[in-house]
Parts: C-alpha cells; structure tokens; sequence
C-alpha cells in the first residue's frame, strides 16, 4: 500500500478534532444525560404511587369481602323473623344478579 499524504493530513485532522468536538459537546452529552436520569426518576416515582394506590384499592377490597362474608355469617346464625309470615310478605322483587346480604337490622 502506497502512502498518500492526503491521507494521513485527514488523519491527523481528525485526530486534533475529536479532542476539540469533545470538550464542546460534553457538557451537551452531561445535561442530555442528566435530563434522561430525571425523567427515569419521575417514571420510578410515578409507577411506585400507582402500585401504591392498586395495593390500597386490593386491601379495601379485601376488607370489604370479609366484612361482607362476617355479615352473611352472622346472618345465617340468625332466626329469620319474617319465617312465620311468609304468606302475607310481599313478592320479592328480581335483581340484576348482584348478590344482596341480610343485616341484623333488615327485619325491624
């Protein structure tokens, strides 16, 4: 291979210009990448509040099951005062599927 003098002038132009093209672009590349971790600290926070808030909506559920399975419980340890007066009680309405629990309180 035959040594061309455009060649290695190119070379060494270019070998004098990264040095230069950094020290101008560095602090570019510096806020680029601060900015970048900014928004993944945002997005981190972000995602941590909304599991936070599907974890509070899981546990009222929870609480409301069981509250609603005590309630039917003590329910069926009940007697059930309208028993004796199922001739003269009212037609029951139908519902839309949705299950409907007896209180202590239903009967009086």
């Amino acid at each position: 291979m035959a040594f061309s003098p455009l060649s290695f002038a190119l070379g060494l132009v270019a070998a004098s210009l990264v040095p230069a093209l950094s020290r101008v672009f560095r602090p570019f590349a510096v806020e680029a990448a601060a900015a970048g971790l900014g928004m993944l600290d945002d997005a981190r926070r972000f995602a941590a509040e909304q599991v936070e808030t599907l974890e509070d909506i899981v546990a009222e559920a929870k609480a409301r099951r069981e509250h609603l399975d005590a309630e039917a419980a003590a329910a069926e340890t009940l007697p059930d005062p309208g028993a004796e007066q199922t001739a003269a009680a009212p037609a029951r309405r139908r519902t839309n599927g949705a299950v409907r629990r007896r209180t202590a309180d239903a009967g009086r």
